[in-house]
């Protein structure tokens, strides 16, 4: 990756590792349905503010059905399990349970979409990763059930990401439509729908008062955290492929680990980082990041000529781009 795209990369991954901050400093005002809502409305009009400008259309009619399915399980669902989740636990937790969401998509898409094949390595990932899960909710700890259902509703936020990924990519990718124009479509989905389903059970009025610092959270937390994201995991896309890209989940989990920690003062316990490393050390074996690296680093130059003995060990190698 050249210069500009480690910056979007690190950029992309301090905005989702921040978001669960900003759910968290969020809650203070709003309810769960309330602050998705919002999230949702402010995201769409970022995304559409970008297609409308780089003149991208809006998916056809006959999309749209599985356009709605997708925004259900890719927005609707998660973006509220992980606000209900975050009243009874830490933004930092939820942030690194979130990061098992590849995982979790990876078992999902091994059956549901037949070009992808179990493997030793992918079975074995998957397994680490799970134990990684159990380790980062630590069911063991005497919190009590408030904690530890939070944890669960995050769980299924993962999950309910990794099914949307998988819906996507069976019923929505082969028509090749531009990724933003169905980031709009879903973003402008579940806007509507969370509407609709806020208005029929909590209603609108806030649940604390309405200050500066939750309102701000909540604008960012839809502008940068929903829309520009999105625009700037379209671009490394592009530019870098779109295995390259993924690997922003790797950081996820630490950038809200750290800011979990720093700006919102919350206690971290060992299982966290702990369970952390474990997923993301699955997630590496399961797409063959590790096998890659070793690989990378077990090819060794030829040996140099007699003549030259001072090309010995100890001199550094030059690495691999």
């Amino acid at each position: 990756m050249n210069t500009a795209s480690w910056g979007r990369f690190g950029l992309l991954a301090a905005l989702w590792g921040c978001s669960f901050a900003f759910i968290k400093v969020s809650l203070d005002s709003f309810a769960p349905l309330q602050l998705v809502f919002g999230r949702l409305l402010v995201g769409a009009l970022v995304v559409l503010a970008i297609i409308a400008a780089k003149r991208i259309a809006l998916p056809k009619r006959s999309m749209w059905g599985h356009i709605v399915v997708a925004s259900v399980f890719g927005n609707v669902i998660p973006f509220t399990l992980f606000a209900i989740g975050e009243q009874h636990t830490t933004a930092s937790t939820a942030g690194v349970i979130q990061g098992a969401t590849p995982l979790v998509t990876m078992g999902l898409a091994t059956f549901a979409i037949a070009s992808e094949k179990p493997t030793r390595r992918k079975v074995i990932g998957l397994i680490a990763g799970f134990i990684g899960l159990i380790v980062v909710v630590g069911p063991w700890r005497s919190s009590g059930f408030g904690s530890l259902g939070g944890q669960l509703a995050c769980v299924g936020a993962a999950a309910s990401y990794a099914v949307g990924f998988v819906y996507v990519r069976r019923f929505i990718a082969p028509y090749k439509i531009p990724s933003l124009a169905v980031t709009a479509g879903q973003l402008t989905s579940a806007t509507v729908i969370t509407a609709l389903i806020t208005s029929f059970t909590t209603g609108w009025n806030p649940t604390g008062d309405v200050t500066v610092k939750p309102l701000l959270a909540l604008l960012v937390l839809g502008a940068a955290s929903t829309g520009i994201a999105f625009a700037l995991m379209n671009r490394l896309i592009a530019d870098v492929g779109p295995t390259t890209a993924s690997g922003v989940n790797y950081l996820v989990p630490i950038f809200s680990v750290i800011v979990g920690a720093v700006a919102l003062a919350e206690p971290v316990s060992w299982n966290v980082p702990v369970g952390g490393a474990v997923v993301i050390a699955a997630l590496a074996l399961a797409e063959g990041r590790i096998s890659t690296l070793v690989g990378r680093t077990s090819k060794a130059p030829a040996a140099a000529p007699a003549a030259a003995p001072v090309a010995s060990a100890g001199v550094p190698q030059k690495a691999c781009p």
